[in-house]
């Protein structure tokens, strides 16, 4: 607790006034008085809190249920799309040439021109057949096929590996020897022949100029 210092003097006398060099002979008396403690915090204070009412919250907009556009008949290329969409099964543009589809077989010109009922039913019973029959043709003759495929492309890469490419190095090996051979023969025959008949024919020259106008003949009418 801190303490502070107070000047005590007797009650019916004022403070002496001595002149300034008497001060040092000046005696107090104090007297050591606790001090008042101040409060250690200070009493509350209310602030006014204005208090929002809650932000109301938007209705959700309500649910809109877009159905599905309903499907026409003879839409084949839809299908079409869906499949290469789903599986890529010609990668290498293999088969590109193949195209089956209604609008690359049939199209009718302006001027012949079949009702509109007749048109849609050709072109979904064309969509079906082909469907159909290639579904039925892919089922019972693709596994077979596909073996016998399979069969033929591995013998033709066992040929290929083991007998048409050893056999293609063999006659590369013997054609480079026998090139050896027919190189020497042709630099000790044709190219002595080949260098005369270049030197005789160095020295033909070959001008080329614009014929000379021709004179007027005066006695021709």
């Amino acid at each position: 607790m801190s303490t502070r210092a107070e000047l005590a003097f007797p009650p019916d006398s004022s403070p002496p006034r001595y002149p300034p060099r008497h001060y040092p002979a000046y005696t107090f008396r104090c007297h050591l008085l606790p001090e008042v403690p101040e409060p250690s915090s200070a009493p509350a204070v209310l602030v006014p809190v204005t208090v929002r009412s809650p932000t109301p919250r938007a209705a959700p907009p309500p649910r809109i249920v877009v159905s599905p556009p309903r499907r026409t008949m003879g839409e084949d290329k839809r299908d079409t799309g869906l499949r290469e969409t789903l599986e890529d099964r010609d990668p290498n543009s293999l088969n590109q040439h193949v195209q089956i589809v209604w609008d690359d077989i049939i199209g009718e010109p302006e001027g012949a021109r079949s009702p509109e009922c007749a048109w849609r039913v050709s072109r979904a019973c064309f969509a079906r057949a082909r469907d159909a029959c290639y579904t039925l043709l892919a089922v019972l003759a693709a596994p077979p096929c596909a073996l016998l495929l399979g069969c033929g492309f591995a013998c033709l890469a066992f040929e290929q590996i083991w007998c048409s490419t050893p056999c293609l190095r063999c006659i590369k090996i013997y054609l480079a020897s026998l090139r050896s051979v027919v190189q020497a023969c042709m630099a000790a025959t044709v190219a002595p022949a080949m260098d005369a008949l270049g030197h005789v024919c160095r020295h033909i020259r070959v001008n080329y100029r614009q014929d000379a106008t021709e004179d007027r003949d005066l006695l021709v009418i």
